[in-house]
């Protein structure tokens, strides 16, 4: 399979939230290590105001019809990190521009095991070599065992478990994880 890591623009911000949609509920439908189903989100606004700062980005594959493209996996890049995340012992010190943070990575349903989360990693990485990051962050729920799996695979280290807080949820423990460039 043939992949392509872009930022979204405007034009793919229903291509982007549909395919929110489809992991929202297969995750609602099999096992929802992330809890998005359970706290409804990410929302259509997000992910509408996300494209729309420049933050959404997407692993695509070409299309059945020529020009087209399908969205396997979307994610979430920007320099916005809790404030909790201040409290953590990271590996390095460095200023919020210095660290790329990824947020809410999910791979569409028909693309499941086929190396498109790696691929998104891959993307996120690249990218903050690029802006002349130092590291890249980011948090996941505690029970998010593939999720902690995918980013230790990828040369991530655990910081283990920190309370969070994230309006509109009531999930409050998540691991963090660091990968120094």
């Amino acid at each position: 399979m043939t992949l392509r890591f872009r930022r979204a623009g405007r034009e793919d911000v229903a291509a982007a939230q549909d395919a929110y949609r489809q992991i929202i509920e297969h995750l609602a439908a099999t096992v929802d290590y992330p809890h998005w189903h359970s706290e409804n989100r990410p929302t259509a606004a997000e992910v509408e105001q996300w494209a729309e700062a420049g933050e959404l980005h997407l692993a695509v594959t070409p299309g059945a019809d020529p020009g087209t493209e399908r969205v396997a996996g979307v994610v979430v890049l920007n320099h916005d990190a809790p404030a909790a995340y201040q409290d953590a012992s990271w590996t390095i010190e460095a200023s919020a521009q210095q660290v790329l943070v990824i947020h809410v990575l999910g791979v569409s349903p028909l693309f499941l095991r086929q190396g498109v989360a790696g691929f998104l990693v891959s993307g996120a990485l690249e990218l903050a070599r690029e802006q002349g990051c130092r590291a890249v962050r980011l948090d996941t729920y505690v029970d998010n065992l593939p999720a902690r799996r995918l980013y230790a695979g990828h040369g991530f280290r655990d910081l283990g478990v920190h309370t969070l807080h994230y309006e509109g949820t009531d999930l409050s423990q998540f691991h963090l994880f660091e990968r120094v460039l």
